[in-house]
Parts: structure tokens; sequence; C-alpha cells
């Protein structure tokens, strides 16, 4: 019986501490190499809505996203939205990137009354993208009814570098 109990125990222990994964790091931390820096961007749209254009995984790995930081800066603020944009070193190599256009809300029925209404919009896909050593990036888009579109430009020369994600109807 106490075989048994202690086995249990140590099951449980195990399960609940499997689900604590630390997220992905895009640079580990021993990492010496080239880098270079990927900002998402956002808009306001009102009180309780927004935009965000979001690099969301690198290389199939989720990372810390806006959305992921706007929801933690509005939670438990009712209707109130804070947009939070967020940004991120990546190591200056090629890599196949996640991108995402969305709106977002401060709270749940807020979105789903939205995307009922036809105004919530949203595109995602991924793309291949090659970041220059030292170079600054921004994730842009657009949100719209005709067609939404996500994609990555250079910060200084405000040039696409990488393939435009767009919905397709």
């Amino acid at each position: 019986m106490l075989n048994s109990t202690r086995f249990i125990l140590m099951a449980l222990v195990f399960l609940w501490t499997s689900g604590c994964a630390t997220a992905y790091r895009p640079i580990p931390e021993d990492y010496y190499g080239p880098m270079a820096t990927v900002n998402d961007s956002g808009a306001v749209e009102s009180d309780s809505k927004g935009q965000l254009y979001v690099l969301a995984a690198i290389d199939g790995h989720a990372i810390k996203t806006s959305p992921d930081a706007t929801r933690d800066k509005s939670h438990n603020k009712g209707f109130d939205l804070t947009v939070v944009v967020v940004g991120r070193r990546v190591q200056a190599k090629p890599m196949r990137v996640k991108l995402i256009a969305t709106h977002a809300t401060a709270a749940p029925v807020h979105e789903f009354a939205s995307r009922v209404a036809g105004t919530f919009f949203s595109v995602e896909g991924e793309v291949e993208f090659s970041p220059a050593d030292g170079s600054t990036y921004v994730v842009r888009g657009e949100l719209k009814k005709a067609g939404s579109s996500v994609w990555i430009e250079d910060s200084k020369t405000k040039e696409r570098v990488a393939e435009v994600v767009a919905e397709t109807k």
C-alpha cells in the first residue's frame, strides 16, 4: 500500500511539473553570434479594441508575443484594453517564421460580438526570413474586410524583407 501511494504521489508531481516548460528563447543563453531585432507593431482602435502585427513563432517554436503581453496587461480591466507591443532579438540566420495580423479586444465577449458583426479580422501564415546582423525589423500589416495581410519590413528603409502573408478568399 505504501509503495503504491508513493508511486501515485511521484506520478502526480511529475505531471504537475512537466507542464511548467520554459518558453522558447530565440537567442540561447550561450549564443554570441550575429543577431538582429524584430519588433511587433500595433495600433489602438478604441478603448477596448486594437490591432496587432506579430512574429509568433520561429522555426516552429512559439515565442512571447504582443497578444500575450496585451492580454496580461489588460487582465481584470473589464473592457479597457492596453495594447502592448514587444520586440525580441533573434539569430541573424535564415529561419521560417509565423506572422499574425489580428484584432485584439479587452474581453472575450467583445471579440465574439466583433466576429458576429464582421468587424474582427485576422490572418496568419509562415514565411522564410533571413535577418541581417545588426539590423532591426518591424512586423507590419493591414486589417480590413476586403483582405488582411502581414509582412516584415526593414525599420530604416521600410522595404519588405519577406513574403507577404495575405488572406485568400
